[in-house]
């Protein structure tokens, strides 16, 4: 990155990534003509600008002084353009923006992360963002009226544009890292009174908060001011309010500042957390990132897996179904839920147990990190995933939905240590109630099998995996995956290169197959990659895909390639039954 000013392109500043568009960067009087010069996609992200509404954070501007204040003016002109315009309304600060989004007189105290220093972020003309702390009450009271002021302009004009509210953040070691989390002295001070307040009403024997407890008490306390913002937010807009969900802006991660700082952005990151993001079923955005690295591999990524994939499946069907259109979701064999933030912080996690190391090597990308979410039964579901539970996290409504997946058909694989005793004797008692037969195996630690019907439940002490070495973790989580019926080309694993896989249904043309599969390789790596693989028979090949920098080589049974660095390739199969 260069110390100097950047000179920063019209077209990078209003339309900074995937179709979002910064109606403060430009005049309004150029908002029509901006609209059509974007690509073809039928809907504009439209990301509320809190501040540009409200130097003062008290009186708000909806096109009384600045034109581009006038988001119904926005609306009608994207309508005249064939566009749907929808809002994204901020449940956290939002990193492209000074100050996170929040007006200048309310940003009072910076928010830090869990190692003291202030949260900031790069965007991508090289401009240097600071977050602000949301547990600051100040900035809630704000919020609270500009959440009133907005829903109030929208509804007066009859504006026709839904609303999502987003929380952002970074993917890290840890997951989803959204801006929202602090550590600095006010969310301390709120932490201290909601801690008080619980103290209190303890008994004058138990006054003592243990510093489990005390662990416990923030996931509650963080969780509490979250919902005070999203129910602000969903009450002032109900009427147009669609959900929430959540965006990770690739090269915010605290671990990618100083690189960035000095030009040394790494594709080969970026591409992962690319990945990682999808995997946890969170939209990875570029609009942190200058324009130079979106322009090849990394931007192949975002519109192929995010804009006209992920993106296109989250958004209302309306916007973007086309007849004849051929719509590839990310594949997921697995569905894993890890540990919960209200465990021992101490606890084994799949990372712990070898699991998502066995994965990824074996299959690239095809899962789901559900983290710490919350599983719940539906009924006629596709019970074709393979779901992961550890037995510490279970209560008695997530026991009972488990019985009821495995019940219908499901697959899942249990870890059944930390399983309250109460619940394990239960489970011992479902057993016998329905005469189901419980084959017992000891392959580096005890396993239970059980059918009934369609379903399948693997029981075993995951907790003994921890004190194995890596190959022979590799080999169980190997052993016990092979015995379920999974029909997956297998690709030799390589660092640097990303593997991705997706699938759509067949159409009319293709009813010989199940499905139609499509791998896809990326390089963004600085070395180039050669990869040779067996298609199984169950795979025929219809098509190739995509190519740039690239050679390949195929048979009815054998693929081999050569990718250059920013090479990219994509195979479709269609799926015999």
């Amino acid at each position: 990155m260069s110390l100097t000013t950047p000179v920063i392109r019209d077209a990078d500043s209003v339309f900074p990534g995937e179709d979002w568009f910064f109606y403060w960067k430009t005049s309004a009087s150029l908002w029509e003509s901006k609209l059509k010069s974007m690509d073809k996609g039928k809907v504009v992200f439209v990301p509320i600008n809190w501040s540009f509404h409200s130097e003062t954070g008290d009186q708000y501007d909806f096109a009384q002084n600045k034109p581009e204040t006038d988001l119904a003016k926005l609306v009608s002109v994207a309508k005249e353009c064939g566009k749907s315009v929808v809002f994204l309304f901020p449940l956290s600060p939002f990193p492209f923006l000074p100050n996170g989004g929040v007006p200048i007189f309310l940003a009072r105290t910076p928010s830090t992360g869990s190692e003291g220093k202030i949260k900031s972020v790069i965007d991508h003309g090289g401009a240097i963002h600071k977050m602000y702390s949301f547990y600051d009450t100040r900035i809630y009271h704000g919020y609270s009226k500009f959440t009133d002021a907005f829903g109030q302009y929208i509804s007066s004009k009859g504006i026709e544009a839904d609303v999502w509210g987003i929380e952002c953040g970074a993917v890290s070691d840890n997951g989803f890292d959204s801006f929202f989390n602090d550590t600095s002295h006010v969310y301390e001070e709120g932490f201290s009174k909601f801690l008080k307040t619980k103290q209190e009403s303890r008994s004058e024997n138990d006054l003592a908060i243990s510093a489990n407890e005390e662990h416990f008490y923030k996931v509650e306390f963080n969780e509490m001011i979250r919902g005070l913002y999203l129910e602000r937010a969903n009450l002032s807009l109900a009427a147009y309010w669609e959900g929430t969900f959540k965006v990770s802006f690739i090269g915010a991660d605290k671990t990618d500042f100083f690189e960035r700082i000095y030009g040394q952005d790494s594709t080969t990151k970026y591409s992962h957390d690319i990945l990682e993001s999808l995997s946890l079923d969170t939209i990875p955005s570029s609009i942190l990132l200058p324009s130079r690295l979106t322009k090849n591999v990394l931007g192949k990524m975002f519109k192929q897996l995010v804009s006209c994939s992920y993106v296109e499946n989250l958004m209302n069907e309306q916007f973007y179904y086309e007849e004849g259109s051929s719509l590839f979701k990310m594949k997921r064999y697995f569905e894993v839920y890890d540990l919960t933030r209200d465990v021992d912080p101490d606890a084994l996690g799949w990372a712990d147990l070898g699991l998502w190391d066995y994965l990824q090597t074996n299959y690239s990308w095809c899962y789901s990190d559900q983290g710490d979410n919350y599983y719940q039964f539906e009924e006629g579901k596709d019970q074709s995933q393979f779901l992961f539970f550890h037995g510490i996290t279970v209560d008695d409504e997530l026991f009972r939905n488990i019985l009821k997946t495995f019940m219908a058909g499901g697959q899942i694989i249990f870890n059944r240590s930390g399983l309250d005793e109460t619940l394990l004797r239960r489970l011992e008692a479902f057993f016998i109630e329905n005469n189901l037969n419980v084959e017992k195996v000891n392959f580096h630690t005890s396993i239970h099998n059980i059918h009934l019907g369609d379903g399948r439940l693997v029981i075993f002490e995951g907790d003994k995996l921890a004190d194995l070495d890596t190959n022979k973790v590799h080999d169980f989580w190997s052993k016990l995956i092979s015995t379920f019926e999974i029909h997956h080309l297998e690709i030799p694993h390589q660092d640097g290169l990303e593997v991705v896989w997706s699938w759509r249904s067949s159409d009319h043309k293709e009813l010989n197959y199940e499905e139609v599969r499509r791998v896809s390789f990326y390089n963004p790596s600085s070395y180039k990659k050669k990869v040779q693989f067996k298609v199984p028979a169950k795979l025929k090949l219809l098509k190739v895909v995509d190519e740039h920098q690239v050679s390949f080589k195929h048979t009815p049974s054998d693929i081999g390639l050569e990718l250059l660095p920013e090479g990219s390739i994509s195979f479709d199969f269609g799926v015999l039954p």
